[in-house]
């Protein structure tokens, strides 16, 4: 059953097989959160078929009869909305994987978990859930109004021609803003469907992301925005209505009633402010500017409905993004996984980072990468880049670890920890498509051993067949061994590195990357330098 807008479900279902921990955990988060426990997977599923819907469901790994997988598993099955989480004691790779790959998880967290943690990820599983809902609720909200404009009459032609397209843009901003993947692209998306529903192009966005009552300009972007606070006061009409909260959901404004300080928040003659409403007050306002502007009911209803859905986005959104660098640091420890079995590369993982920024830097430059090599392929390298070596993870120590040059057959065996690495990240980008950096890590963790003349591994790929983000880890990663001491050598001097580099271009190397190398040599030396390995 569908649930409405107003009763959206809150309830957390935790599950496990130990009684106390259960019980501790319901009196440890009752006050801030709706908790229900069961005993069990079968119990649990009995429980969601009596008195669901749940938003949230943790579960317990290791339980007797039916493991945490295959009760997460037939919870999806039933409930695909419901965000799952996995909460437990066992925290080796396969199990994680195996999670991911199975049970349909939106999270994977230890036991014991600090009660921060467990809060910061229950409260964003439940945002993410009403994000869910709330799509589902407009789509079926758009089937019913797509209904009946196919009762309207000839006559009406012009009324189902407006409603028609005011939907279409709900539905295809909906539907792009759940593929988002940061707050500033919603930022933008709300921006162009606000101008395309009604056609003015003089549009401001303030928002308060920390709810404190400081209000500043996000679109157009200003190096050094201005502020207005929701403070009463009688010369100020804006910053009256949002401290008194009277301006939902919109507001006409009084032109004759509005002062400076008011005016400053709009481009143009004000003419309506439209509300972002957060949980605990107003989030944004949205600010039309134009002379003798005049809008039907139904655009006004859809530029309504879709700040509403904005809202939810960006909250939840900038509240991910708030843990993006703690995020990053997980990636770093499951690369470091591989780099723990093999402890002389050091600072490895960071530099890779710095010199595949450097690389990218110059290449956005050029005219042949300029639309290729965005900000957001950068940050997905940088940060996908520690992921290259995880396949190492299954080479046995014997080879991995062995100090001497590694017979044919052991470089072989080596040789298949591109596929393993590949191979472990394609299984989490099919089932989350959505997250780039992980398809930027899988490209990378295949073809990091490919070359530009076709005699790599493991694929035997040549040219530009080789995905942009593995030629130039191949060359950064080459480079940080040449200069980096290793217990079969020494580091090889600034110069003869430097020139290996460039003798491998157009065979090992993309040539178009060597040359972004050799116009930074002196910065990858600098990075070389100041992030040297500690002997």
């Amino acid at each position: 059953m569908t649930e409405s807008s107003a009763n959206i479900s809150k309830k957390i279902l935790f599950v496990d097989d130990e009684v106390l921990l259960l019980e501790g955990l319901k009196r440890q988060l009752r006050k801030e959160f709706n908790i229900t426990v069961a005993e069990g997977g079968e119990a649990a599923l009995t429980i969601m078929a009596d008195h669901g819907p749940f938003a949230v469901v943790v579960s317990d790994y290791n339980m007797p009869g039916m493991d945490g997988i295959e009760f997460l598993n037939a919870v999806y099955q039933r409930y695909p909305q419901t965000l799952l989480v996995m909460l437990t004691g066992r925290a080796e790779l396969d199990v994680a994987v195996n999670a991911l790959h199975h049970a349909h998880i939106s999270r994977f967290i230890n036991k014991p978990c600090p009660k921060e943690i467990l809060q910061e990820t229950l409260t964003s599983s439940l945002e993410q859930y009403r994000l869910r809902m709330s799509e589902q609720l407009l789509k079926a909200q758009l089937q019913q109004a797509n209904l009946q404009l196919n009762l309207l009459n000839d006559h009406l032609e012009t009324l189902v021609t407006q409603k028609t397209r005011t939907l279409q843009v709900q539905y295809h901003y909906v539907a792009k803003i759940t593929q988002m993947n940061n707050s500033q692209a919603i930022i933008n998306a709300l921006v162009n469907a606000a101008s395309d529903l009604t056609q003015l192009r003089d549009i401001t966005l303030w928002l308060s992301p920390q709810l404190d009552g400081q209000f500043t300009c996000h679109y157009p972007i200003d190096p050094e925005p201005s502020a207005v606070y929701a403070e009463s006061s009688p010369e100020r009409v804006i910053a009256t209505a949002l401290a008194d909260k009277h301006i939902g959901p919109r507001i006409t404004l009084d032109k004759d009633a509005l002062n400076a300080v008011d005016e400053s928040l709009f481009c143009g003659q004000p003419f309506m402010s439209v509300e972002l409403p957060g949980k605990q007050g107003v989030l944004g306002l949205l600010n039309l500017a134009g002379d003798d502007v005049q809008l039907e009911t139904e655009t006004l209803e859809a530029l309504t409905g879709i700040a509403d859905v904005t809202a939810t986005a960006l909250q939840s959104h900038w509240h991910r993004e708030a843990f993006d660098d703690a995020q990053d640091a997980i990636i770093s420890a499951l690369a470091k996984l591989s780099e723990y079995r093999d402890p002389e590369t050091g600072a490895h993982l960071l530099r890779l980072k710095k010199y595949c920024a450097l690389i990218c830097r110059f290449l956005a430059k050029t005219d042949k990468y300029r639309d290729i090599i965005t900000p957001e392929f950068t940050a997905d390298l940088v940060r996908s880049s520690p992921l290259h070596d995880i396949g190492k993870v299954g080479i046995p120590d014997a080879i991995l670890k062995k100090p001497d040059r590694l017979t044919p057959d052991e470089f072989e065996i080596m040789k298949t920890h591109a596929l393993i690495g590949g191979d472990t990240l394609r299984t989490v980008y099919d089932k989350y498509p959505s997250q780039s950096f992980i398809k930027c890590g899988m490209d990378v963790a295949y073809g990091h051993h490919e070359k530009w003349n076709g005699s790599g591994y493991p694929c035997g790929l040549q040219g530009e067949s080789i995905p942009l983000v593995a030629r130039i880890l191949a060359l950064v990663d080459v480079y940080d061994a040449l200069t980096c001491r290793r217990v079969y050598k020494p580091p090889f001097p600034r110069e003869q590195a430097k020139a290996l580099i460039a003798e491998g271009s157009g065979t090992h190397f993309d040539p178009d990357i060597v040359d972004a190398f050799l116009n930074n040599e002196d910065e990858f030396h600098q990075i070389t330098e100041q992030f040297a390995d500690i002997v």
